[in-house]
């Protein structure tokens, strides 16, 4: 048997608390999800699976898992788990399903009913054990700065998932009103079984023809009306929750974050906020997740309801870009009128700072669904100063900020205008982030991985454009996230499927898909039609981003797309003896990071394919840039021409010698990796972040490297890491 950890969190002891899990197999371990089960402390408890992705022998290698975990208070704790039928898994006692009868779908955890169903009151009906407490009541809205207002109207409803343990219900329409129709809306509700609450993702999706549109507010409104005296409360804090009682209002705006002294990783846990409905009989307490880090946000309560301010009105209208989306989550918690404000304190956190299951190192290690980034043979003073570059870090807060960061050197050189460039989860951060959590099992790195990959499928995607190469795609690194044109150089898919398979997230799946399209389309355009008419990096990125998604998918046009750049680099070396590209308009040069994206993306190609042209094409290349490309100190320099020969090499070219050794066994490859480690090592054991933020813009700047720094340094130098550790070179 092997286990899943939580770490110690909650002084108090959580009953069915909900747990979502991906797992890996190695192939071969899982054929059946039946075969699958949970026990704790000698108890089988009822477990939701789905099987997300499949080895070539049918086995499976990820397997979603939801259940309810009995959780003690203020300490670890472990469940076991098997794969060979020995745990059961019995249905709940209260199960969760969902009925459709007409336009009503009615979802049921067993203690909570909700209907939800076409127009623009999501909430058609709420039953708490039986006993109806409210009635159509729930709205989202925009208001856009010339005053029109728009309500989200449901016009399409689809059953994603129907238990025992989790519910999940899919509502998609749009914005409507009296001048028409503004942004697209997509609301996910999810239910658990036995609990009296309902989580929300809701999403608005900027499909309108103008550039931008400016948006004054966005807001949810609920409705209640009360049988007796109405008791009104919102909470906030930061550290300890603040409680407000009767009818009021509160604000997270600029200033407040700015003068706030947070300690925590801000992916993990920044505060509380919400506020809290209840008459002599019934309550509901609504609570924002991450409203802090998303502001500006607020919040209001009277005898009429409860009004959610998603953009308060208060605030300066805010430019929504033409093909960005937002994703905002939000826990809907019902309860009796004998539930204290207390307890409502410990729900809400609750819902904020979730108890995550954790699997060992060895678990992913030997599952091998990633490349093998888990060295056995650990070097401590290296895997020290890991940790400390990936918390050293800048993050972005602001509703259209959080989860990316800036890049100060693109800043720096003009590109944004004056503005900030953020780098759009350039080199695939949340890939780097969500191997370095496998690899450490500390949890922080997995909330920023689910962060950053979220903003990645609303901010740093384009939902629309008229033009076909940016529509579907990932823009570059730019200003305002979406204000740059897409090229394969830029994009990257595998992060978001990692977000697939570790959280059931299906637009994850769906966006890196859509990305590998959009490759496909540059790949067909004139641009690529010329071996060596772009830089190396250009192709190689593409091809690593269309072997992750051939390999989930198994569509035979993204391997085609791939067979077409192996031949291309195969007729490029041919015909010029190496990855030689134009740079000025009279020379062709090699750029020793380039070429290595390629030859590291050539890896991955002969690793999916066996094509046996490729490992020698690999061994030739590099020898090539031996040859030419390292100056007398042992350094590689960053391009091929006098005025840019400054010292440059990194952990890609490490990479890329590392793979040429193993197909090639020659050691001159693996020395020259080893003095690129010695001369790399970060600093030691040293810890901590100096915390300097400052309102820049409409954001508010964690200051530290750009997440760029980390994400194209952790997968080259760790696979590197791992070579020369298994050659006895780190001493």
């Amino acid at each position: 048997m092997s286990t899943i950890h939580f770490d110690k969190l909650s002084m108090y002891e959580r009953i069915g608390e909900p747990v979502s899990l991906g797992i890996p197999f190695a192939e071969g371990r899982l054929t059946d999800p039946g075969q699958f089960g949970i026990c704790n402390d000698g108890t089988d408890i009822a477990v939701q699976t789905d099987v997300t992705a499949r080895w070539d022998d049918g086995s499976i290698k990820w397997l979603m898992t939801h259940f309810l975990a009995d959780l003690p208070g203020n300490r670890a704790h472990d469940l076991t788990f098997a794969t060979d039928g020995s745990i059961s898994a019995p249905v709940p006692d209260q199960r969760t399903t969902v009925r459709q009868r007409g336009d009503i779908y009615t979802i049921d955890t067993g203690v909570l009913a909700v209907d939800v169903g076409i127009g623009t009151d999501l909430f058609k009906a709420i039953r708490v054990n039986d006993t109806e407490w409210f009635g159509a009541n729930t709205s989202f809205g925009i208001t856009d700065a010339e005053g029109g207002s728009y309500l989200a109207h449901i016009d399409g409803i689809t059953i994603l998932e129907s238990g025992p343990v989790r519910s999940l219900v899919e509502c998609a329409g749009k914005h409507v009103g009296d001048a028409g129709a503004l942004f697209d809306v997509r609301v996910l509700v999810e239910a658990w079984a036995g609990k009296p609450f309902v989580r929300l993702d809701y999403q608005f999706i900027n499909r309108e023809k103008a550039a931008s549109v400016d948006v004054a507010e966005i807001a949810l409104k609920f409705a209640a009306s009360g049988a007796g005296a109405v008791r009104c409360a919102t909470g906030e804090g930061y550290y300890r929750t603040d409680i407000k009682e009767g009818a009021n209002a509160r604000l997270l705006d600029a200033e407040t974050i700015v003068f706030q002294s947070v300690e925590h990783v801000l992916e993990t846990f920044y505060g509380d906020f919400w506020a809290d409905w209840c008459d002599a009989e019934k309550g509901v307490c609504i609570t924002p997740f991450q409203a802090h880090q998303n502001f500006p946000k607020g919040i209001a309560v009277g005898e009429d309801g409860v009004d959610l301010d998603i953009y308060p009105a208060s605030q300066d209208p805010v430019k929504v870009l033409q093909g960005v989306a937002k994703t905002h989550r939000m826990q809907f918690y019902f309860h009796t009128s004998a539930m204290s404000l207390d307890d409502v304190v410990v729900q809400s956190l609750q819902f904020q700072y979730p108890d995550i299951g954790i699997l060992s190192e060895s678990w992913y290690r030997e599952a091998n669904v990633w490349e093998n980034l888990f060295p056995e043979n650990k070097n401590w003073d290296i895997e020290a100063s890991i940790i400390n570059m990936a918390d050293g870090r800048n993050q972005g807060l602001g509703m259209m900020h959080w989860g990316d960061g800036p890049d100060h050197g693109y800043t720096q050189q003009g590109r944004g205008k004056g503005e900030l460039v953020w780098t759009n989860n350039e080199y695939d951060f949340p890939h780097a982030m969500f191997l370095l959590y496998a690899k450490t099992g500390e949890r922080r790195f997995r909330d920023v991985a689910c962060v950053a990959a979220q903003h990645w499928i609303d901010v740093d995607f384009c939902h629309y454009s008229d033009d076909p190469l940016k529509m579907g795609g990932q823009p570059i690194h730019t200003a305002g996230h979406v204000t740059g044109s897409v090229t394969p150089s830029h994009e990257w898919t595998e992060g978001l499927l990692d977000y697939y398979h570790m959280t059931g997230k299906r637009e994850a799946r769906e966006k890196a898909i859509s990305i590998a399209d959009n490759m496909i389309r540059h790949l067909e355009s004139p641009k690529f039609a010329r071996a060596g008419g772009q830089q190396a990096r250009e192709t190689g990125w593409a091809m690593r981003g269309l072997i992750a998604v051939y390999i989930e998918t198994k569509e035979e046009k993204y391997l085609d797309a791939c067979r077409s750049i192996a031949e291309q680099f195969i007729a490029w070396k041919e015909k010029w003896g190496a990855f030689l590209a134009p740079y000025t308009a009279h020379t062709l040069v090699r750029v020793p990071f380039m070429i290595s994206i390629a030859i590291n993306a050539l890896h991955r190609y002969y690793a999916a394919t066996g094509d046996g042209r490729i490992p020698p094409l690999i061994v030739a290349e590099m020898g090539d840039l031996l040859d030419h490309c390292v100056m007398p100190d042992g350094r590689f320099f960053y391009k091929e021409l006098p005025s840019l020969q400054r010292r440059a090499g990194g952990p890609r070219e490490m990479e890329a010698l590392c793979h040429a050794y193993e197909h090639s066994g020659d050691k001159r490859f693996l020395e020259q990796a080893e003095r690129m480690m010695k001369s790399m090592r970060p600093g030691g054991s040293r810890s901590g972040k100096r915390i300097v933020k400052d309102l820049v813009g409409d954001t508010v700047l964690f200051d530290g490297s750009g997440p760029k720094s980390f994400a194209s340094f952790y997968v080259p130098f760790m696979s590197s890491y791992k070579i020369l550790s298994d050659e006895n070179c780190l001493t």
